[in-house]
């Protein structure tokens, strides 16, 4: 693994901070009221362009930010731990609050099931939240003999901390091609899959509770996360307003695969409906 991280690295680029170059923090618009993006898993800001580049340009304040570790090299990575990730977010929520009188969190994935979490521990201060495949918990649909959750404890209890994990999973894509792996960021160490499952479990050991506006969008069809977890919890959460939006012809890479212009037009329409115009 050590090889293939090293092969792999050679053919991206990377800024004088070791940070790939495609996958860089970026702020878009000018409006009154802000949106902040939230990537997930082996991903970045980047995966955000097409949807947040539409919004900014309907008005609104667009910020998709960088998750610590992700893009950076693997010993950096492995020096990152479940509360960096969370203060990241609740740090740039608070810092648009400054600036702007409504800010949402819009994010996916696994930035999904972080932001949830902060959200029903009341931590993150949003105007509203909009959730694309949050990662509640694994699909088996790729996992072999046993479920996902079983391969982890296997490998938790065999393998040491900082071996370096390679994804071989493409990306779960219906409408457009999977991204290459020079567009991800493919190799994390063991560390980073342990805290993703701790963020499901706390999501799993808290109550459903919301005091902002939801909206949760999923796929059609899912091979990476449990849409039946996301539906559920979509029925037990109590939220001020709750809404579920289905894209029938994406897969999981949601913020790729919907169509941006559609999916702007719904925006702008559902958070104006909750006082956060453009």
């Amino acid at each position: 693994m050590n090889y293939r991280y090293k092969s792999w690295d050679k053919t991206v680029s990377r800024n004088e901070d070791g940070i790939l170059e495609f996958a860089q923090a970026w702020e878009k618009g000018e409006g009154e009221n802000a949106l902040l993006f939230v990537h997930g898993f082996a991903d970045g800001p980047h995966v955000w362009e097409p949807l947040g580049t539409e919004l900014a340009e309907r008005g609104y304040s667009v910020k998709a930010l960088r998750l610590p570790g992700w893009n950076e090299p693997i010993e950096n990575k492995r020096t990152i731990n479940l509360d960096d990730w969370e203060e990241a977010i609740v740090h740039e929520v608070s810092d648009l609050k400054l600036t702007h009188p409504k800010v949402v969190v819009l994010s996916h994935s696994m930035g999904g099931c972080l932001t949830t979490v902060l959200a029903q521990n009341h931590e993150l201060t949003a105007d509203a939240l909009v959730l694309y495949a949050p990662m509640f918990a694994i699909s088996n649909e790729r996992s072999p003999l046993f479920t996902s959750r079983t391969w982890f404890k296997i490998g938790n209890a065999v393998l040491p901390r900082g071996l370096i994990i390679e994804s071989k999973y493409e990306e779960h894509a219906r409408v457009n091609l999977p991204r290459p792996k020079t567009a991800r960021d493919p190799f994390s160490p063991k560390n980073f899959y342990n805290m993703l499952f701790d963020s499901m479990d706390i999501f799993e050991a808290q109550s459903p509770e919301l005091d902002m506006p939801l909206c949760l969008v999923l796929p059609g069809e899912d091979h990476v996360v449990s849409n039946p977890r996301a539906q559920q919890w979509f029925e037990d959460v109590n939220a001020p307003i709750k809404t579920l939006v289905i894209d029938e012809p994406s897969g999981h890479v949601l913020p790729l695969d919907i169509n941006e212009l559609a999916e702007s037009d719904r925006l702008v329409i559902w958070l104006t409906e909750q006082g956060i115009a453009p």
